[in-house]
């Protein structure tokens, strides 16, 4: 390690070690070098003490995580999946505290706990509700965790969707078809979008029944 200047405490570092390195604060006998710069090295001179107490240089790129931090990350990684669990569809933005913080960790268990507490279940499906979706003649249909609100073909219908796309409620406010009386629908999970992907009609009560009978048209206001 040699001297850049003879002005500032600043010191060259061997290869390998990140660069310069800034030594302000290595006490009495580093600070004195100036007094001694004409003497000869060795015991009348400075002895090497001056690098006693050198900072070692931060290392390049990211940091190692410690003990504490890796297992915070495990505590983390595991109330992600149990909100995934819950809301498929749940995202995850990179917090102000970083992946590995408290504040991260806090952050997830209050977002957890909020639908751990909303578990209102739909007695027709067995499906959790994340939502109610109302109109302006207080009808209400469900929206299940997980799954969406879209328009209708129609854009005054409104449908709820299962996590796949598939149709949970239908509100059709100027009925469709042959049928313009106001009506609803509810079906079991499809396989996808679509009249193609609909999953099997359900009554008032959950039951399946054909998709053309009365049962399955629901009154609305």
């Amino acid at each position: 390690m040699r001297r850049i200047s003879n002005f500032d405490d600043f010191y060259e570092a061997p290869i390998g070690l990140g660069g310069a390195l800034e030594l302000r604060d290595f006490g009495e006998e580093a600070n004195s070098w100036a007094s001694k710069r004409g003497q000869r090295a060795g015991t009348e001179g400075r002895r090497g003490e001056e690098f006693a107490q050198a900072r070692p240089p931060a290392r390049r790129g990211a940091q190692p995580r410690d003990p504490v931090q890796e297992m915070m990350g495990l505590q983390i990684g595991r109330l992600m999946r149990e909100i995934k669990r819950l809301n498929p569809r749940e995202t995850f933005l990179e917090p102000a505290g970083g992946s590995y913080s408290v504040q991260t960790r806090d952050s997830l268990q209050q977002r957890l706990e909020e639908l751990q507490r909303a578990q209102i279940i739909d007695q027709r499906t067995g499906w959790p509700i994340q939502r109610f979706i109302g109109d302006n003649r207080d009808n209400i249909t469900f929206e299940p965790l997980g799954g969406s609100t879209v328009a209708g073909r129609n854009p005054v219908d409104t449908h709820t969707l299962y996590p796949n796309g598939s149709n949970y409620h239908r509100l059709n406010p100027q009925g469709h078809g042959n049928n313009a009386t106001p009506h609803g629908h509810g079906h079991r999970p499809g396989t996808g979008p679509d009249r193609t992907g609909q999953g099997p009609s359900l009554d008032i009560w959950g039951n399946i029944v054909p998709n053309k009978s009365p049962d399955a048209h629901w009154p609305m206001r």
